[in-house]
């Protein structure tokens, strides 16, 4: 019995230090990194107390005040999903170029707690729309600042991630 025991832990010991047949290898590259956000339009709408975008494949968008067409033009189910627009505005222009956009629209209301979310809609509309139109020079919504400016005083620049939260 002895014997067998023997035998039995020397065929142990053997399977244990073969391993599993899996040999040691090197560093092995995974490629580059994934990105969290999609590089498809988004236009962002209200639903509750929060801010949701909706993407807009297959959408061609020349200019960045563009946008706002879009954003007034809501999808047909949007509405049953929840969603709403509160962004009015008048008359409006659009200055700045790469990281830094204002939107100058006078006699807008920008400053009262009621206007957090619709200014959060602008934000971020007009962060993703610019970074849209020039993706090709890796402008990432994230580092787009935009200011609102209703003639009197200019409020920001905000980024979109200070109205998601």
């Amino acid at each position: 019995m002895s014997r067998l025991r023997t035998v039995a832990g020397a065929l142990v010991l053997a399977l244990v230090t073969a391993g599993c047949g899996v040999r040691p290898t090197g560093v092995v590259d995974g490629g580059e990194p994934a990105h969290g956000l999609t590089k498809d339009l988004r236009v962002y709408y209200v639903r509750g107390s929060a801010l949701q975008g909706v993407t807009r494949p297959d959408i061609s968008l020349q200019e960045l005040d563009g946008v706002f067409k879009l954003l007034a033009d809501m999808p047909a189910w949007a509405e049953e999903r929840g969603l709403v627009n509160l962004v009015q505005l008048g008359s409006y222009r659009i200055s700045g170029t790469g990281h830094r956009i204002t939107l100058h629209s006078p006699g807008a209301s920008f400053d009262s707690p009621r206007d957090r979310l619709p200014n959060g809609q602008l934000v971020c509309t007009l962060a993703r729309a610019q970074s849209f139109l020039h993706r090709d020079e890796a402008i990432r919504p994230d580092d787009v600042r935009v200011s609102l400016d209703d003639g009197e005083r200019t409020y920001g620049p905000y980024q979109c991630s200070q109205f998601l939260t």
